[in-house]
């Protein structure tokens, strides 16, 4: 069975994206590189014991974020094999089994073999502790990949889960968009660590405390003849990864039944519950009022919408704390509502591939104005939910950092990145939908579909359509007049939420079936009703389809 599914694997990757495996292989060989460039070029032997233990951390960091970064849901998905009559728990065993055989793993097992180098140089003997602590590591770095992914998405299904994927999302955004800063030193401090080693500080203490440093101690106890202590270490890690192996091929194994299925019954007769969640009696009572408040019950509700939701402005703050803490760029710190309007616009760039074949719904049901009021409205909710968050954030960091100046550069950023945002957010998830899991099938945390084709394109065209207020920003600002550029930020705000808005239902008035048939039976049908050489929407639709890994799994 393990030989079929790894087969069945390798020929999956075969007709599967290749750009984010080329990236991510690419970073595995890099680090694959410094983790050997340590081992080589320490200064002593307990210098590269020092380092290695840092290395084998991070390497076991960036199995456990990354997966989640580069939408890695693993090329077989438990849900395929549901309905098969096999062993779940033994399923999910094989499943795990199937993780090892790929070039990311592959490239993980040379460079953690960089211990068996440590090994020789300090005693020869040792590699009888090393080897088998390379392959326990091994074991459990991809094994705790697993566990996290799978757990995450456990997770989505509360809301303090939701939470905690969405501060996690938070620190991943902060990271990417300003972990430049921790750029320049850590490649000093590089240096510095190949002769200095991380000496009897507080991080040398808790490198030693973590499980991924386990294997190095157990080489060091048996280079100093204590065989009893290295193999108390090697047993430890023994029973840990047990453990951790255990657990995740149960949390892999596939279940029957979707969520939420499940309900409490009641009397034949009865009145049905009242519905739980948010009221808001203050909208219109037409069209545009009702998909503001479907809106926002959805983005309430739905976990997979609330993590994008408050992943932007838990991004936003880590921002503000990070570039406040630097002291060189602590005037960025007052600008973190802007930051999250302008990671909102990424972020919810795939709204229609949210809502999975329930947008069947708007095509039975399309009127005069359907198509219109469905997608102002969602511009309205968006804007509803993120922008009293965002505000109070950057009045915070305005008044703990001391800076007034920055007021009138918040307000125009914010109206015109918000403005900008909401409209280019919804004309993306109109052409460049991706579609996901459907809603009730969901399992792991990126289930809600591939959006790196939308992210690149806002990353360009946001700055591009706020420029004018961008621009009067800085010129008005040198010529002491900063408060002037705020109606200028208003108005390129509103022109383009209007325009793009305007563009957005059009295009879904004139395509709504081949939307959800997009949806419905993913990117081959997709292809064959958008024109090879049309309008520029075309060319980004298809763009789209063929650059959006399809997350969607067969049959659902």
């Amino acid at each position: 069975m393990a030989v079929l599914l790894i087969r069945l694997k390798f020929t999956l990757l075969g007709h599967s994206p290749t750009g984010m495996r080329l990236f991510g292989t690419a970073l595995a060989v890099l680090g694959l590189g410094i983790t050997w460039y340590f081992a080589l070029a320490a200064g002593s032997d307990a210098v590269r014991a020092d380092l290695l233990s840092l290395a084998f951390a991070v390497w076991a960091a960036t199995w456990m974020l990354g997966p989640t970064v580069a939408n890695g849901t693993g090329v077989l998905r438990s849900q395929y094999f549901a309905l098969l009559p096999l062993d779940r728990r033994r399923l999910g065993a094989i499943l795990l089994l199937t993780m090892f055989f790929d070039i990311g793993p592959a490239l993980t097992l040379v460079a953690l073999a960089a211990l068996a180098w440590h090994a020789l140089a300090v005693d020869p003997a040792a590699l009888l502790v090393a080897v088998p602590g390379v392959l326990l590591l091994w074991v459990f770095v991809v094994s705790l990949s697993r566990l996290v992914f799978r757990a995450l998405g456990a997770a989505m299904h509360s809301r303090l889960g939701m939470e905690i994927a969405s501060v996690q999302w938070g620190l991943i955004l902060a990271g990417l968009f300003f972990g430049w800063m921790a750029v320049q030193p850590a490649f000093t401090a590089t240096l510095d660590l190949s002769e200095n080693g991380l000496g009897d500080g507080a991080v040398g203490a808790v490198l030693s405390a973590l499980p991924t440093s386990w294997p190095v101690l157990a080489v060091q106890a048996a280079a100093a003849g204590s065989w009893g202590a290295a193999s108390a270490w090697i047993g430890a890690l023994a029973l840990l990864t047990g453990a951790l192996v255990a657990v995740t091929a149960v949390l892999l194994a596939p279940r029957v039944g979707a969520r939420g299925v499940r309900r409490r019954g009641r009397p034949l007769g009865a009145h049905p519950p009242t519905a739980r969640g948010p009221r808001f009696p203050l909208l219109p009572d037409t069209p545009l009022g009702a998909v503001v408040g479907k809106e926002l019950r959805q983005w309430w509700r739905d976990p997979w919408r609330g993590l994008e939701l408050r992943a932007s402005l838990w991004a936003a703050l880590f921002i503000g704390l990070l570039t406040w803490s630097s002291g060189t760029f602590s005037f960025f710190a007052p600008f973190t509502g802007v930051i999250a309007a302008f990671i909102m616009a990424l972020s919810t760039s795939n709204m229609y591939g949210h809502d999975g074949t329930a947008l069947w719904l708007s095509v039975v049901g399309q009127g005069r104005d359907t198509v219109r009021a469905d997608v102002r409205g969602r511009q309205v909710a968006i804007l509803l939910l993120i922008v009293p968050g965002a505000a109070l954030l950057s009045a915070a960091f305005v008044v703990a950092t001391g800076s007034p100046w920055a007021w009138p550069y918040v307000v125009t950023g914010m109206a015109v990145f918000f403005g900008v945002g909401s409209g280019l957010a919804l004309l993306l998830s109109v052409v460049a939908l991706s579609p996901g899991v459907d809603p009730q099938l969901r399992v792991d945390a990126n289930d809600s579909g591939d959006n790196q084709v939308q992210v690149w394109i806002a990353l360009v065209a946001l700055p591009l359509l706020s420029a004018p207020a961008v621009l009067a920003a800085v010129f008005l600002g040198l010529a002491g007049l900063p408060w002037a550029a705020a109606p200028v930020g208003v108005l390129n705000g509103a022109l383009a939420a209007w325009w793009l808005g305007r563009v957005a239902y059009r295009r879904l008035e004139a395509r709504l079936p081949e939307a959800f048939a997009r949806i419905r039976y993913g990117k081959e049908v997709a292809l064959r009703t958008v024109p090879a050489n049309g309008s520029l929407l075309d060319r980004l639709e298809r763009t789209a389809i063929e650059g959006n890994a399809e997350t969607r799994p067969t049959g659902s």
